[in-house]
C-alpha cells in the first residue's frame, strides 16, 4: 500500500472541540498511546448535505437570489441566508446576521431554522448564551420528528446541560432519530450500547449502529468500528478490517484513527510493519490536535524508534501534549532530568512555538461552532 498524498500535505488544521464523552476502554499496543471509541459532540452536516447546501451558494448570482426571496418571505431562503453569514460564504462571517435569519426561518416553523437557533444559544454564538432556551428551540424541532434536533437533544441530556444528566433520557432522543437513518444519531447511539449509557451495554448492537453509520460515511463512526475490530469489542478481533475502517477515518481528518493507524504501523499489527509511515501518521494525527499521538512521537524520540534518539524532542513533545490536557508529568520529569537547562529551555521554547504555528491552543466550546447546519 502506498501513502496516499493526502498524508503529506503541509496544511495544518484547527484543533477540534473536545468531544462530549470519552468511552472507558482504551486501545494500546506495546507501548504505544491509542485512542478508544468517543462521541460525536454535536450533530454534524454530512459531506454530502453540506455539498448540496454549498452547491445553491456557489456563485454570487446564487446568493443574491437567495437573499432576494429570504427577504420576501421564503422560510428556506431565511434559512440559507443564515447559513450563508455562519459560514462566511461570499460575506463576512456574522453569527449575529446568522442568528437573525435563522430566527426569521424558524419563526415560520422551518425545522432546520429552528435547530440552528437552538444550537446558537447553546454555543452563544450571536446570542448570548443559555442551554435552556437553546434546549427549548431544540426541542420544539425534536418534537415535529427532526432528526438533527432529535440528536443535539439526547446529546444534552448526556451532557446534562440545561437539563440534569439523564442517560437513559438521551438515548431515547438517538434512538428516534437513528431510527430515521440519521447518520450521527446512529454513530452516538452504537457508543451508547458500547458503554452501556442509558441503555444495556450490548456490543453487538453498539456495532449494528456504528456500521450503519460508518456506511454513510461518518468519520468518528468509522474510526470507532476501527477500534471494535482491533479491540474485538461487538465483533471477533479482525486486525485487517481495523487498517480498513482506520483508514477510511483517517483520511477524513480523524486524527484518532491516524493515531491508532500509526500504532499498529509502528507494531506490525494487522500490517507490515513501517516506521517511517507511523511517523508520519503520528505526525499528522499531532497536528490535528491528537495529543496521544503527541506521547507517541515522545516515546518514539525517547527510544529511537525509527529515528534517531533525540532527548531534547521527546522533552518537546512530551511538553506539547502535556500543555494539550495529557498527564505526562512524570515522563517530562524523568526525560527532563537526562538534558541539560539550556537544552531543557529550547524543548520547552520549540514546543511553544510548534502549539502556535499549529494554532493547538483549543477554543472555547461555547464560543465555537461545533457543528455545522443541517440542511432543511
Amino acid at each position: 500500500m502506498s501513502i496516499p498524498c493526502w498524508l503529506c500535505g503541509s496544511c495544518h488544521p484547527c484543533w477540534r472541540v473536545v468531544l462530549l464523552v470519552q468511552i472507558a476502554f482504551a486501545i494500546a499496543s506495546n507501548a504505544q498511546v491509542g485512542t478508544g471509541p468517543a462521541m460525536e459532540p454535536f450533530s454534524v452536516l454530512s459531506r454530502t448535505g453540506q455539498q448540496q447546501l454549498d452547491s445553491e451558494l456557489r456563485s454570487p448570482e446564487q446568493v443574491a437570489k437567495v437573499r432576494a426571496r429570504a427577504e420576501a418571505g421564503s422560510a428556506r431562503d431565511q434559512f440559507l441566508t443564515g447559513y450563508i453569514y455562519s459560514r462566511g460564504l461570499g460575506v463576512a462571517q456574522d453569527f449575529a446576521q446568522a442568528f437573525a435569519w435563522y430566527q426569521k426561518a424558524a419563526n415560520q416553523a422551518e425545522p432546520a431554522a429552528i435547530t440552528e437557533v437552538g444550537r446558537m444559544y447553546t454555543h452563544g454564538l450571536g446570542v448570548s448564551q443559555s442551554y435552556e432556551k437553546g434546549l427549548s428551540w431544540l426541542r420544539r424541532a425534536a418534537a415535529d420528528g427532526y432528526a438533527p434536533a432529535q440528536t443535539d437533544v439526547g446529546l444534552l441530556y448526556f451532557q446534562g446541560s440545561g437539563v440534569p444528566l439523564d442517560y437513559e433520557g438521551g438515548a431515547r432522543w438517538l434512538e428516534k432519530a437513528a431510527r430515521q437513518g440519521y447518520a450521527p444519531a446512529e454513530s452516538n447511539l452504537g457508543v451508547a450500547y458500547l458503554n452501556g449509557l442509558g441503555v444495556q451495554r450490548d456490543p453487538a448492537r453498539a456495532v449494528e449502529w456504528l456500521r450503519k453509520s460508518a456506511d454513510a460515511g461518518l468519520r468518528v463512526a468509522q474510526f470507532n468500528l476501527g477500534a471494535c475490530y482491533e479491540s474485538g469489542v461487538g465483533v471477533p478481533e479482525d486486525l485487517e478490517a481495523a487498517v480498513e475502517w482506520y483508514w477510511k477515518a483517517a483520511k477524513q481528518g480523524d486524527s484518532g484513527a491516524q493515531n491508532n493507524l500509526a500504532s499498529m504501523y509502528q507494531s506490525g499489527r494487522g500490517v507490515p510493519r513501517d516506521t517511517v509511515r507511523a511517523l508520519r501518521l503520528f505526525l499528522l494525527a499531532a497536528e490535528n490536535g491528537n495529543m496521544k499521538a503527541a506521547v507517541n512521537l515522545a516515546n518514539l524520540f525517547q527510544l529511537g524508534i525509527g529515528v534517531k534518539p533525540d532527548p531534547v524532542l521527546a522533552y518537546m513533545w512530551l511538553e506539547i501534549a502535556s500543555k494539550g490536557g495529557e498527564d505526562v508529568t512524570q515522563s517530562l520529569q524523568t526525560v527532563g532530568s537526562e538534558i541539560s537547562s539550556q537544552q531543557l529551555s529550547q524543548a520547552r521554547d520549540q514546543a511553544a512555538v510548534w502549539r502556535e504555528q499549529h494554532h493547538l491552543e483549543p477554543p472555547n466550546p461555547l464560543s465555537s461552532a461545533s457543528q455545522e447546519p443541517s440542511a432543511p
